[in-house]
C-alpha cells in the first residue's frame, strides 16, 4: 500500500528535471521546497527523515544565527535545509555530495527556496587532493567504491575529486564551519584525520555518523588526538547519558558501533 501511494503521489506532483517538486509538511524542515524522487523520498516529504536524531540532538541551542554549517554526504539535501533555517538569512551552509545522481537534486536547493546563503559541491570528502571512485546510484547510501558491500543491483560508479576537510578552506574558499554533518558512507575514517588545523583552530561541533568498526576506531583516535568529548546520539534524552572524554573510554564502553557521535569541544 505504501509503495502504491508513493507511485501516485510521485505521478501526480509537478516534476522538474525528473524529480518531484514538494513543500516539506512538517518537522525542523517545515516548509522548506526540495526536489526529490517521491518514490524514495517519502520521509523526507513529511519531515519524518531521521526523526530520532533530530528529537535528540537540539540543534536549536548549537546552532544561532550568522553560524556556518556543513552538511557531508547531503544527499537530497534535507539536513541542509534544517541548518538554513536555523542559521538564517546571515548564516551560511555548505553543502557536499558526490554522487551525480544525488546532486541533481541537491543542486536546487538554494534556488527553488530563494536562498543566497546555501552553497552547494558536487565533490567528494575523503583522501586528499586526489580523484577515488564513487558509487553512483544507491541513492543515500552511495560512497567510495570498494569500502563496503552493495547489493540488489549492478554498482554504477563514477570517478570524483576528493578533498580533505582542510583543503576545503584553504583551496576552495569554503566556509569554516561551526557545526559539521558527516555523513559520508566509510570515508569518515579519511575525513576526520585531514582537518588539523580545523580541528585544532575552530573546533567545530560535530555529528559523526558511524560505518563499520574501522570508523568507529577513528573516531576514537580523532577524540584522543584533538582533545574532543562525546556523547553517543542514541542516549541524549535519557537524563544518565554518559559522556565520553577519551577515545579509549568511548571504544571501552561500546558493545557495537552506534550510529551517530555528537563529538565537541
Amino acid at each position: 500500500m505504501k509503495k502504491l501511494i508513493k507511485n501516485i503521489l510521485w505521478r501526480i506532483y509537478p516534476k522538474e528535471n525528473g524529480l518531484n517538486r514538494i513543500t516539506i509538511l512538517s518537522g525542523p524542515a517545515t516548509g522548506v521546497k526540495m526536489l526529490l524522487d517521491l518514490r524514495l523520498g517519502g520521509s523526507y516529504f513529511l519531515g519524518i527523515y531521521d526523526k530520532w536524531i533530530f528529537d535528540r540532538v537540539k540543534l536549536e541551542t548549537i546552532l544561532k544565527p550568522g553560524m556556518v554549517c556543513w552538511d557531508c554526504g547531503a544527499f537530497y539535501g534535507y539536513y541542509s535545509a534544517v541548518f538554513r533555517k536555523l542559521v538564517g538569512e546571515t548564516g551560511f551552509v555548505e553543502s557536499f555530495e558526490a554522487s551525480t545522481q544525488n546532486y541533481k537534486a541537491l543542486s536546487h536547493l538554494a534556488q527553488v527556496n530563494n536562498w543566497n546563503n546555501l552553497r552547494t559541491h558536487h565533490l567528494a570528502i575523503a583522501q586528499e587532493n586526489s580523484e577515488i571512485e564513487f558509487v553512483n546510484n544507491f541513492g543515500a547510501i552511495s560512497g567510495p567504491f570498494g569500502n563496503k558491500v552493495y547489493s540488489g543491483k549492478e554498482v554504477e560508479y563514477i570517478t570524483v575529486k576528493s578533498y580533505g576537510v582542510d583543503e576545503l578552506i584553504e583551496k576552495l574558499g569554503v566556509r569554516t564551519p561551526d557545526l559539521i554533518k558527516f555523513d559520508l558512507e566509510t570515508a569518515e575514517i579519511f575525513a576526520l584525520m585531514n582537518g588539523h588545523k580545523l580541528f585544532t583552530q575552530k573546533r567545530p561541533v560535530i555529528m559523526l555518523e558511524l560505518h563499520g568498526q574501522k570508523a568507529m576506531e577513528t573516531a576514537c583516535a580523532f577524540i584522543k588526538k584533538y582533545n574532543y568529548k562525546c556523547k553517543d546520539v542514541k542516549t541524549l534524552n535519557q537524563a544518565d547519558a554518559v559522556e565520553y572524554h577519551s577515545g579509549h573510554e568511548l571504544c571501552d564502553a561500546m558493545q557495537s558501533v552506534p550510529n551517530m557521535l555528537l563529538l565537541y569541544p
